[in-house]
């Protein structure tokens, strides 16, 4: 019986990847093919991938425009990618104490231990401490190191490029296993991961391989109905390429102590709508970004809320546009949204905190660079922007906030006084402009005037104190100035009147029953002759009673602004 011959594929050398962007399955492949895009036009200003190249490599564009591009390689030039992508350098560091394996908890032999002086900043002493140097393997992070586009790097290392580079290491590579593509290569040459995505590439088309959460932030082995993640092979090869084109953020938690903590990243990812034009303005709009720190951390990544990394994004890309163009001009034309997602690792997990979008919105971004310019305190700031992005009225949810929190981080901190007074001053309600009567864009100034009509007569009448022009400091003014004025009697004034101010922010927090405020509010705030019009007294007393919660919430809002 004569044998089948088993036909063999025709050996490829030369692959042409065509991609578009309509075609691409999420914003992660997406700013994958503009990372892409990036990497290669950074390694054409390369002069030994110029040589590469020379020397029968092929790794190259042959088609960019909005719609897509079109990349041609062979397998010399995909070694050369990933080479570049998961550049590393063995490097040293320092730790406070000897490190345990997490599995075992037996002790990690240092490289070596050192004396190191240092002065204590509170006694301004001298001490010796001990510290244990440990080898740690550093991502290169491509051009993101270059000091064209981080501004506070050297060439190698910069407060940008280590936000990055930490986020890879706590996140992407979460897993030490995961590491290996970057320390391979510190120990000398390595392949093995491009000669694989080699043979998943010269397959059909269609040809499909797993997706790990690795490349692609959120996926799993299997979903809840037990059906795998699956990718084609063209197009997870764009997932090694979008972390260069992500933003990466830190979001702050203030606790109920008012002490600072981080929690995690904050991911966003542009779901790019024009390729070549995202490709061009991006590297300007990582050279604009600030170097001024916030501890080892660049003071721009910090962010009070997750997703105001998307917001933050998109009115860098909306800046870009408006300069490069001339005109304001809508980022709908950019980007087609943010993605943003939310990840910590907590031991040896990583932990989706939260996913979520946020599609152009010209007069969101608007506001929110009023919110990001205009206030002060982080607690503020946090539910400003809650409200912000869930289309609330700008008050909504603070009587949650103001009846948890110590009254010590509201009645007396200034930042958040300040922050309410602005909000009263120049904040217009969501609910205000679509219901857009006299009435109710008047409910907040008549609420704010009246307490602080309160607050002022009380202390007339009970401290015989009034507010004195010779008290009024310019807003540059200085703590000699501030000196000065409480010798004049100001000290005594501010004393007195944020000790009524707060007695009443307490009395109104502890009645939570409706008729319980309405009762306080008509006997004790009321109580003192209040001038205003026969219809905002009708209106206010109709909000009152139909309206409590609101009432409420600007009543506890004014009274923190005027302790």
């Amino acid at each position: 019986m004569a044998k089948t011959k088993t036909k063999q594929p025709t050996a490829i050398d030369v692959l042409i990847l065509d991609y578009q962007l309509a075609e691409l399955p999420s914003s992660q492949h997406r700013s994958g093919l503009a990372g892409l895009v990036l990497i290669i036009r950074w390694l054409q200003r390369q002069p030994e991938f110029q040589q590469k190249v020379e020397n029968g490599a092929i790794c190259r564009l042959t088609r960019l425009d909005d719609r897509g591009a079109t990349l041609e390689l062979n397998k010399t030039g995909l070694e050369i990618l990933f080479d570049e992508i998961y550049a590393a350098s063995p490097e040293e560091q320092e730790r406070n104490q000897l490190l345990k394996n997490q599995r075992t908890k037996e002790v990690i032999q240092p490289l070596r231990e050192e004396e190191k002086e240092e002065t204590d900043p509170k006694t301004n002493k001298k001490k010796t401490k001990k510290v244990y140097i440990y080898p740690v393997v550093v991502p290169k992070g491509s051009f993101l190191s270059d000091s064209s586009y981080d501004s506070s790097s050297d060439g190698k290392n910069g407060l940008w490029i280590k936000l990055w580079r930490d986020m890879v290491w706590s996140i992407l590579r979460g897993v030490p296993a995961t590491r290996k593509p970057f320390e391979a290569r510190t120990e000398g040459q390595y392949n093995e991961d491009a000669i694989k995505v080699w043979q998943q590439l010269i397959q059909p088309e269609e040809f499909t391989v797993d997706l790990p959460s690795t490349y692609f932030l959120g996926a799993q082995a299997n979903n809840a109905e037990n059906t795998p993640f699956k990718d084609r092979a063209r197009f997870q090869f764009l997932l090694h390429f979008w972390l260069f084109t992500a933003q990466i953020y830190v979001p702050q938690f203030i606790d109920n102590e008012g002490n600072r903590n981080f929690v995690g990243y904050a991911i966003a990812i542009p779901d790019v709508a024009y390729l070549e034009w995202f490709c061009d303005e991006l590297l300007d709009i990582l050279s604009d970004r600030g170097v001024e720190k916030s501890g080892y951390r660049p003071r721009d990544c910090i962010v009070d809320l997750a997703i105001e990394s998307a917001l933050d994004t998109m009115k860098r890309l909306r800046d870009r546009l408006t300069q490069t163009i001339g005109e304001k001009t809508g980022i709908a034309s950019t980007v087609f949204g943010i993605d943003v997602i939310h990840t910590e690792k907590q031991g040896n997990n990583i932990r989706l905190l939260n996913v979520t979008r946020i599609d152009p919105e010209e007069a969101m971004l608007d506001r929110y660079a009023q919110i990001r310019d205009n206030y002060w305190s982080p607690l503020f700031r946090k539910q400003r922007l809650l409200n912000l992005v869930n289309h609330s009225p700008w008050y909504s949810g603070f009587d949650s906030l103001l009846c948890t929190l110590p009254y010590e981080l509201i009645t007396e901190n200034e930042y958040f006084q300040h922050d309410v007074r602005e909000a009263f001053n120049h904040e217009e309600s969501i609910m205000a402009e679509e219901i857009a009567t006299v009435a109710e864009v008047n409910i907040e100034k008549l609420v704010f005037r009246l307490v602080e009509n309160y607050v002022r007569r009380k202390l007339k009448a009970k401290y015989n104190l009034e507010w004195k022009e010779e008290w009024k400091l310019s807003e540059k003014s200085t703590s000699d100035q501030k000196e000065a004025r409480n010798k004049l009697g100001y000290g005594d004034y501010a004393e007195k009147k944020a000790k009524i101010a707060k007695s009443a922010f307490l009395d109104v927090r502890s009645r939570t029953e409706k008729i319980d405020f309405i009762n306080y509010f008509a006997s004790s705030l009321c109580s003192v002759p209040q001038y205003m019009k026969s219809d905002d007294y009708v209106s206010l007393t109709k909000a009152l009673y139909d309206d409590t919660d609101r009432i409420r919430t600007l009543t506890l809002l004014a009274l923190s602004a005027n302790s």
